[in-house]
């Protein structure tokens, strides 16, 4: 084994390039990897080597999660795992352990006094035939010719905040003859613009093999499997949306990134990541969905939120401002600069507010939504949906308290251009910039949003061409008790008599077999679910549509013509 392993550890080395010079306060870590094809083409495996320069000296040498939201890594099927350093093979010490309610991570800690630069070296199975998740899509998948995966899901990083100079090298070899890689920093072999954290490396994606590609300036995008449409038309419209985002926010990135890959359980699912997003997609997904999915999470590489992101311990309580302005701009910008209709405009803001105004759980305190955001949906998507209509309010009245001068706008270019300049962007920022525009009634309003109190832009919230109506909606309701689609038997409980689940045949003690997505179900009135069942060894399947009781929710629909309107908002 140990001859092996050496053997892995040696190839892997050998293809990392050697380093450009660099400033001698700032270390680096080079990042190796040979995905290998297996006869029928499929990427089955990758090879990883990870050397990093400057490695902790505390305990605690190297880290990886195990699981993160919910989501299983590579960290239980890594083979020929090892660790070296200048004096030659390290021996190491594995832990894992919870963190951050739910989420497990491995430690390594070193057994001897570490000299010198570190390397890790391993390699990682891949099974094409795993079954798709509705779930973040973090984890190392391979389909469709090629393989996917955040950096979180299968790379050993240094279990500390030092930021470090990342290169990527891809060994393509053993990959196919058509195989590319790309990553975060950009396609094929790269060098990071600026240091990097291990969380933002983490946070980098990964996707390799024959896989599609579109470059425009400093934007980039990759696929993997085939749209239903034309790719490049989609990463046209991400090129120019994306340039106009870097105006608006005063700020461009060096370069910056789409992926996408198919997933036919969970199709218009995104995250976040470093300088990048990645998203999934069936053949059946419409380009307006994804251009609107496209438009969110590209206010990501500017907005992510008062932590380093949502992983982060903590992450979950401050989502209301990441994922609240981020809904926020997904349609306000888009607007403004002409890529979208207003018909678009109103159908991407209707559905957030008739998702918020009918939910059962609006009135979910802030602090509450940590502990219930992977387990119910209803409070997983309160963030997005209270936040968003939160910060259409704080426009409105800051517009009509300066008289037209200042907006939402205002404060968010001060809050990121108080963070390039080195200073927190956090909450003691946010309500100061707050308290100074509003006083002590936006604060109180502040304190009452985070407390659960129901958020109501006004009526010209969204500019002259809008005004707020009432009309009656359903509640999502998939009618029994949601949590136990979390459990590991899912044996249905809590059926509601006279539910629309039970009309459609649903019992008490039936076991869900498939999983769905929820967070989508909730903003159209019409969808169905569609649930495949266990009765006693019977397979039933059924469908009907998750809703209950009708409800007054708050809508905007157009006064004037698009034309008259402009985009002055």
């Amino acid at each position: 084994m140990t001859s092996h392993r050496t053997a892995l550890l040696a190839a892997l080395l050998a293809a990392v390039p050697a380093t450009a010079a660099h400033a001698a306060e700032t270390p680096d870590i080079s990042v190796a990897l040979a995905p290998v094809a297996d006869a029928g083409g499929a990427l089955t495996r990758l090879n990883v080597a990870v050397r990093f320069e400057a490695p902790p000296q505390g305990d605690v040498l190297a880290a990886m999660a195990v699981t993160s939201n919910t989501v299983e890594t590579s960290a239980r099927s890594m083979e020929a795992l090892v660790f070296s350093d200048a004096k030659g093979v390290l021996p190491v010490k594995a832990e894992d352990k919870a963190r951050d309610g739910d989420n497990l991570e491995r430690t390594w800690k070193p057994l001897r006094a570490v000299e010198g630069p570190v390397t890790v070296a391993y390699r990682v199975s891949i099974d094409p035939a795993q079954p798709e998740q509705a779930k973040p899509q973090y984890e190392l998948r391979a389909s469709d010719g090629g393989l996917s995966g955040a950096g979180n899901a299968f790379l050993v990083l240094p279990a500390d905040e030092l930021p470090r100079d990342l290169s990527v090298h891809w060994d393509l070899a053993r990959a196919g003859s058509e195989a590319r890689g790309v990553s975060s920093i950009g396609a094929g072999d790269r060098r990071s613009s600026r240091p990097l954290r291990a969380n933002q490396i983490g946070g980098s994606y990964f996707m390799a093999g024959r896989v599609g590609t579109y470059t425009k300036g400093t934007f980039f995008g990759t696929w993997q499997g085939r749209f239903g449409f034309d790719g490049p038309e989609l990463m046209d419209w991400a090129a120019r949306l994306q340039s106009f985002y870097g105006t608006f926010f005063d700020q461009r990135p060096a370069s910056f990134g789409v992926f996408a890959r198919t997933n036919h359980l969970n199709p218009g699912s995104g995250i976040g990541l470093t300088d990048s997003f990645a998203f999934t997609f069936s053949e059946k997904t419409p380009i307006a969905d994804l251009q609107s999915l496209l438009a969110h999470e590209m206010v990501h590489a500017w907005i992510n939120s008062l932590s380093d992101s949502m992983d982060a311990p903590g992450g979950l309580g401050l989502s209301w401002f990441g994922e609240g302005l981020a809904v926020h701009y997904q349609r306000m910008l888009p607007w403004r600069a002409g890529l979208i209709s207003q018909q678009a405009f109103l159908d991407d803001l209707n559905a957030t507010a008739g998702r918020y105004y009918t939910n059962a759980m609006i009135a979910t305190p802030n602090d509450r939504i940590a502990e219930g955001f992977w387990k119910d949906t209803r409070i997983r998507v309160l963030p997005y949906d209270r936040g968003s209509l939160y910060f259409a309010t704080v426009d409105a009245r800051i517009r009509a308290a300066s008289q037209g001068k200042r907006s939402l706008d205002d404060l968010v270019r001060r809050m990121l251009a108080e963070r390039r300049a080195g200073h927190p962007m956090d909450l003691p920022l946010w309500k100061a910039l707050l308290g100074k525009e509003l006083g002590a009634q936006g604060l109180a309003d502040f304190d009452t949003m985070l407390a659960g109190g129901t958020v109501l832009p006004p009526s010209d919230a969204f500019g002259p061409c809008f005004q707020r109506v009432v009309k009656p909606l359903k509640r999502f309701d998939l009618g029994f008790d949601p949590l136990i689609l979390v459990t590991p038997d899912r044996i249905v409980k809590g059926l509601k008599p006279g539910s629309a689940a039970e009309a459609a045949g649903l019992r008490n003690g039936d076991r869900v077999l498939n999983r769905f997505p929820q967070d989508a179900l909730q903003g159209d009135q019409n969808a169905l679910v569609k649930l495949e069942v266990d009765r006693g060894g019977q397979r039933l399947n059924l469908t009907y549509k998750p809703r209950g009781a009708t409800v007054d929710a708050y809508q905007w629909q157009a006064v004037t013509q698009e034309k008259a309107c402009g985009k002055s908002r």
